[in-house]
């Protein structure tokens, strides 16, 4: 577009120029039928057309008449280049031909005008001649050697500076004739090796050049049938080998091209009928296998297509319509799961853990009861006691209290001054003590000093618990039983 919009403001600068050198009328654009065409052309929207193959279609149309105009203006502009150089205005040639260039490199006959005023400006308008007779024995040397397209360009380049030149004039014509023959020599060979298209393109090429020969056109008449046919016969076989494969979509579209080349076949109708059918059937049957997978949005995507192969819009537009529906739900069930999932975890570690507590708790309450019933090696008692005398102090008694034992007597007497008027007889030591373990023992004796330092403070009740515990782990400990049964009666008396 902005080419387009170059060379419209490069007509608007050269057209009053060359206007104001020139007296004989110079073609001037009109304004407003090409340029209005581009801005029709781009506001245009193809969201009616069917197809990709429409839109690529219509595109390639447009980009067409771009390109028509396009090169409407280069040669609007060459002209005035032209009509510069002529009026000996060659620096102004020059730079037209050379913005030509700059849009369309292609143009040969810019290309050949800015070299020439290139040239006249810097030698002068005297040596024109000279460079026309040294390009034309150029072209008579290319000729001569059968390079007939280079003579010929050699012309039209002569041609280009002097269009009247009537030497360069006849001998184009003598080229062109054997161009022309050369072209139709070789789409003879081309059709004689069955080569139709290659035939049918050099002839056209000759005709160019012969336009008013009607042998010519026969020839290309008879080769575009057979060439016709040629494509028909091979695009059928094509066609049939992508149906019996199964590959429906490229049968159908190699059909589409049998259409084109031969409209209204029957036969061509009827297959992409069929076609048609199966196509759409096989997405509709590959929507229903994706929505049974879960795969809801490949499932719309198949009944689409199977909508846009004749497949039925309002019962298509349902299933699509149940599958955005089942995706919904089926996120929303998702997302539960997860939810669920996640507070069963929870759950589940939380459970782990108590249950982890709970057996190690019971393993510690096995440890403490194999610890207790654990019986260890024991001592009788057989009322000798090694190293002492016949008299001694059991190691136990009340503080301040007196144990007398005889070695002879089988009984001993026990006076506690923190408890008057208490007497016991202190079993075992005379007729065989309970064997209990030393660590039971020992543990007797620290719960019965507990007790007693309860006793003490007056707090009878954590006395009275300590010493029954101390008289469970000892049924022996004496200084116990005697402390349970004091505090027991003062309990009583309070």
């Amino acid at each position: 577009m902005n080419k387009q919009i170059l060379v419209a403001m490069l007509v608007g600068i050269a057209v009053p120029a060359a206007a104001s050198t020139f007296n004989r009328e110079v073609p001037v654009r009109q304004y407003g039928k090409e340029a209005g065409m581009l801005l029709d052309l781009g506001k245009i929207s193809l969201g009616t057309l069917n197809d990709v193959e429409e839109k690529k279609q219509y595109l390639s149309t447009v980009q067409l008449e771009k390109q028509r105009i396009q090169n409407y203006t280069l040669r609007m502009v060459y002209e005035n280049a032209y009509q510069l150089y002529k009026q000996g205005d060659y620096q102004r040639a020059q730079e037209l031909a050379q913005t030509i260039l700059s849009i369309d490199p292609n143009f040969k006959q810019a290309q050949t005008l800015a070299t020439q005023a290139n040239h006249m400006g810097t030698y002068g308008t005297v040596s024109e001649s000279q460079v026309l007779d040294s390009k034309f024995k150029e072209a008579l040397a290319l000729y001569d050697s059968g390079r007939l397209v280079e003579a010929n360009d050699k012309l039209n380049e002569i041609l280009t500076i002097q269009p009247g030149n009537s030497k360069a004039l006849s001998w184009k014509r003598q080229i062109d004739r054997d161009i022309a023959k050369e072209y139709a020599r070789r789409g003879d060979v081309a059709e004689k090796y069955g080569n139709y298209q290659a035939a049918v393109d050099a002839w056209y090429n000759a005709l160019l050049m012969r336009k008013d020969d009607p042998a010519l056109v026969a020839k290309i008449s008879d080769a575009e049938t057979k060439l016709r046919q040629q494509q028909l016969q091979d695009n059928m076989k094509q066609a049939l080998e992508l149906y019996n494969k199964g590959q429906y979509v490229e049968a159908y579209a190699v059909f589409e091209r049998i259409k084109k080349i031969q409209p209204g076949d029957p036969r061509v109708q009827k297959y992409m009928s069929q076609l048609k059918n199966e196509i759409a059937g096989g997405y509709y049957n590959a929507g229903c296998q994706a929505y049974n997978a879960y795969r809801f949005d490949q499932a719309v995507s198949y009944w689409n297509n199977a909508k846009k192969w004749g497949a039925d819009a309002p019962a298509m537009d349902k299933l699509i319509k149940k599958a955005r529906n089942a995706k919904e739900r089926y996120i929303r069930n998702q997302e539960l799961r997860a939810k669920q999932a996640e507070i069963d975890a929870k759950n589940a570690q939380l459970a782990a853990q108590r249950a982890a507590q709970q057996a190690q708790q019971k393993a510690e309450e096995a440890q403490q009861k194999a610890d207790e019933q654990d019986i260890l090696e024991t001592i009788t008692v057989d009322n000798q006691v090694p190293g002492l005398s016949t008299t001694t102090v059991i190691p136990g008694a009340l503080p301040g209290s007196t144990t007398t034992t005889t070695t002879t007597s089988t009984t001993t007497t026990t006076t506690n001054n923190g408890m008057p008027g208490v007497s016991e007889v202190v079993p075992g030591l005379s007729g065989g003590m309970n064997r209990v373990s030393a660590e039971a023992s020992a543990a007797s004796r620290a719960k019965y000093i507990e007790g007693l330092d309860a006793f003490n403070q007056d707090d009878f009740e954590r006395a009275r618990q300590a010493w029954i515990v101390a008289r469970q782990l000892d049924p022996g400990n004496t200084d116990a039983e005697l402390g349970l049964r004091k505090v027991e009666e003062l309990m009583m008396i309070k």
